[in-house]
């Protein structure tokens, strides 16, 4: 008997730019409904499923164009209408808490309609994570115990109560595993919380196995091919009546736990941006800055670049002077073999550069150069703020990394325009998930929706 080709689909709660959703349509879902609440995330949303739509029509051309400048993004929905009515169901900006769940829950319904789909297989996303940040946590006095994003996360189990997909995959900060409000444990009432809704659904592994060390549940972009250390607290479940089709459906997070293929590993900042054009302080551009340099590059800059016409949001902050006599001194403390320097160092060889900051012993790591020959360090929403923590290596640029430069990091395709002031841009950045990370994951989930649904696809798509 012929397998009838089926179509998964998704909805990602929290979605920020996209990164978790990226992911799972370059492991070949359908992304079809995506909820968040800041405009310039929605902003790029939208960006993002334009360029899809018109790859799917033949009309990658026009999207080209918009990277380059040569046309705005309405003339493109003026000209495709019917693209425009997807994207405008597609993208449900709303936040929750301050809209009504009925509400949502309506304008997912719709979006499910627009798209011609029969149910939401999967759930993703995570809600904020600043209450559950360890940094975050050291800065409040009451240690975000009394903030009220704590519970941000019930809406999400309501949302699921709701769909009753097959999957869901809900992601945070590892801080999330000694998080506290109220006096209790934030992550075991969470695991607990999910397990009881209705229909049920079970953690792959059961909490019950991880309970000695919750550590467990921690996935390392590094081993997915993302050229950074960053690690997030991952749970999937499943609705337990799955396991009458497909048993084996449990052991999946054990799956995407095993060790990779070698070329997975040993991406540094040296193979993610060491192609990008070298530009000084103030220098580049937010939107279009050219077409790439005729250079030798890295597997993993040909998978970044596939696609694009050339480089966008590639502009560097201006610093203050102080600032860029600071980073000549990190770069150099390291280039004469003196080892990564901290704020001690600076103080002591440097007094004259001493930031005018209090609390200077407690972030002495404050100034951080990225070495070509290591994966990057974790990218946060704090590159918005300064780029103290993402120093270039290069001295003859002497400066923080550009957008690109952390969305390359983060494993963004280049083609993936980020939109909204800078200051945006890198906040969007910052609080996504990898694509590459979310990649895998969905690349599991696709394969034991396959066996509980009974047939084969003919191929899983990655992006061009």
């Amino acid at each position: 008997m012929n397998k009838v080709k089926r179509n998964f689909y998704v909805v990602d709660l929290f979605a920020g730019c996209g990164g978790l959703s990226e992911g799972f349509v370059q492991a070949g879902f359908n992304v079809i409904a995506q909820i968040e609440m800041e405009r310039w995330s929605c902003e790029t949303l939208r960006t993002r499923h334009l360029y899809y739509l018109l790859k799917e029509m033949r009309q990658s051309r026009s999207y080209r164009r918009y990277l380059k400048g040569a046309i705005q993004r309405d003339e493109i929905l003026n000209r495709f209408p019917e693209i425009r009515r997807i994207i405008d169901h597609t993208v449900i900006q709303a936040e929750f808490g301050k809209e009504k769940l009925g509400e949502i829950l309506a304008r997912l319904e719709k979006a499910r309609e627009v798209h011609g789909a029969e149910k939401f297989n999967v759930v993703i996303g995570g809600p904020p994570c600043q209450p559950y940040s360890v940094v975050g946590r050291s800065r409040d006095p009451d240690r975000m115990e009394l903030d009220d994003r704590h519970y941000l996360y019930e809406y999400y189990l309501a949302i699921l109560s709701s769909l009753q997909p097959d999957f869901f995959v809900f992601e945070n900060v590892p801080g999330l595993i000694t998080a506290q409000a109220k006096g209790e444990m934030i992550f075991a009432k969470m695991l607990d919380d999910f397990r009881n809704i209705s229909p049920p659904y079970e953690i792959a592994p059961s909490f019950d196995e991880y309970s000695k060390n919750p550590r467990q549940y921690l996935l390392d972009s590094s081993r997915y091919g993302v050229p950074q250390k960053r690690k997030r607290v991952v749970f999937i479940g499943y609705r337990q009546s799955l396991l009458s089709d497909n048993p084996d459906v449990k052991n999946v997070f054990r799956k995407i736990l095993k060790p990779r293929p070698s070329h997975y590993w040993g991406y540094d900042v040296s193979s993610a941006i060491g192609d990008l054009p070298a530009v000084r302080p103030g220098g580049g551009s937010d939107e279009w800055y050219g077409e790439y340099p005729q250079q030798e590059i890295s597997p993993y800059q040909r998978k970044m670049r596939c696609g694009s016409p050339g480089v966008i949001n590639h502009r560097a902050r201006t610093h203050m002077a102080s600032d860029l006599e600071r980073y000549r001194f990190f770069i150099e403390h390291h280039l004469n073999g003196n080892g990564a320097a901290t704020l001690t160092d600076l103080m002591k060889e440097r007094p004259d550069l001493t930031p005018a900051h209090n609390n200077l012993d407690k972030f002495l790591d404050r100034f951080k150069v990225q070495w070509w020959n290591r994966p990057a360090s974790t990218i946060t929403a704090h590159i918005c703020k300064d780029g103290h923590y993402y120093i270039h290596p290069d001295i003859n640029q002497c400066r923080s990394f550009t957008v690109r430069e952390a969305a390359r990091c983060q494993s963004f395709p280049d083609n993936y325009k980020f939109e909204g002031p800078r200051t945006e841009q890198f906040k969007q950045v910052g609080n996504a998930v990898p694509p590459m990370l979310a990649f895998a994951i969905a690349s599991a989930l696709m394969k034991e929706l396959k066996k509980v649904y009974g047939y084969q696809e003919s191929r899983q798509t990655t992006i061009e």
